[in-house]
């Protein structure tokens, strides 16, 4: 990877608006910002005017990585997207921390980070790999679902693949769009609405090396055997899954997690299979009981209508709320 440990050393800079693809050096900022949080805020106050709207194309999506993402054991999956949000008014500088695969990916594919910026003309997804960055048409992927739009993408470019992709939600550029990315990780304040007014549908990333420089390796064995050792209990994640358990379900950790998280894949009768738990099997849980008076599967399905258009389903909470 080169550079300091933890650190890919490389950061993508897109340009939608020209086409224009550069790499620039992540240790112009780690030395005084710390992580992928830090990079990012840097990154955003010295290159987006307050002027800037979330839905100009001035503002700039910043993907960002910090030097734990790709290390296993200790948890190495958190990513973040950062830049204007238009979640609030005025719009304000925002971010979202998401889990999965897809962060601990773009190590792996050697960027600590994606800059965006710009507009492009038509619909397209960024597509990197082996060290190649490259713009696609995604004409035929406009209007579909992000679920459906990462399913179409693996199925066209490989099962490896990680993608991060929005619903037509984001494409409407409304104040709820989310981001989708492998293992069903979410990512809200609107960001997928700002994708969805650069004309950027989708990133798909396949990384070669699935390892990264550490400083010492020793000491992070040691320190892996025993995080491995102790029982999974003493790594309880904050939440709770209040009914969710039986042969429809099983464990969907992020990558490098060794913790007893309540994080499942649930399978229902139909063949749909998905995340389901914290607000994504709650939010419609009040809902579905008022009607049917028992429970069921309605809720799951609410909530893949949720990720397929890339709503965020604490705004459909809040709103269903209202409307009642």
């Amino acid at each position: 990877m080169g550079g300091s440990y933890g650190y890919a050393s490389k950061l993508l800079r897109v340009d939608l608006s020209s086409t224009k693809i550069t790499e620039t050096s992540t240790m112009d900022y780690v030395e005084g910002f710390l992580g992928g949080k830090g990079l990012a805020a840097r990154i955003y106050w010295d290159e987006v005017s307050p002027e800037v709207g979330a839905f100009d194309a001035r503002n700039k999506l910043i993907f960002t990585l910090g030097p734990m993402a790709g290390i296993p054991v200790i948890g190495g999956s958190r990513w973040g997207v950062y830049g204007k949000s238009p979640e609030t008014t005025p719009h304000k500088f925002n971010y979202c921390n998401l889990g999965g695969r897809w962060g601990a990916e773009l190590k792996f594919a050697g960027y600590d980070g994606i800059v965006v910026q710009g507009q492009a003309d038509k619909p397209v997804y960024l597509f990197l790999h082996d060290g190649v960055a490259e713009l696609k048409d995604a004409s035929n992927l406009w209007g579909q679902g992000a679920k459906q739009s990462i399913d179409m993408i693996k199925a066209a470019m490989g099962n490896d693949v990680k993608v991060v992709a929005i619903g037509p939600a984001g494409e409407n550029m409304t104040a709820a769009g989310i981001l989708l990315a492998d293992n069903d990780a979410a990512g809200s304040a609107g960001f997928g609405s700002v994708m969805g007014s650069k004309r950027l549908k989708a990133i798909a990333v396949r990384g070669s090396r699935k390892k990264v420089d550490v400083a010492h390796p020793e000491r992070l064995r040691e320190l892996s055997v025993y995080l491995r050792g102790l029982d999974r209990t003493s790594f309880v994640a904050w939440g709770m899954d209040f009914s969710h358990t039986g042969p429809k379900v099983k464990p969907s950790p992020c990558f490098g997690c060794e913790g007893r998280c309540l994080r499942i894949k649930y399978t229902a009768e139909d063949g749909q299979a998905g995340k389901y738990m914290c607000n994504s099997g709650l939010f419609y849980l009040v809902w579905s009981w008022g009607y049917y008076g028992e429970e069921n599967e309605v809720p799951f399905y609410a909530n893949r209508l949720c990720d397929d258009y890339g709503l965020d389903s604490f705004m459909a909470q809040v709103t269903l709320l209202w409307l009642s």
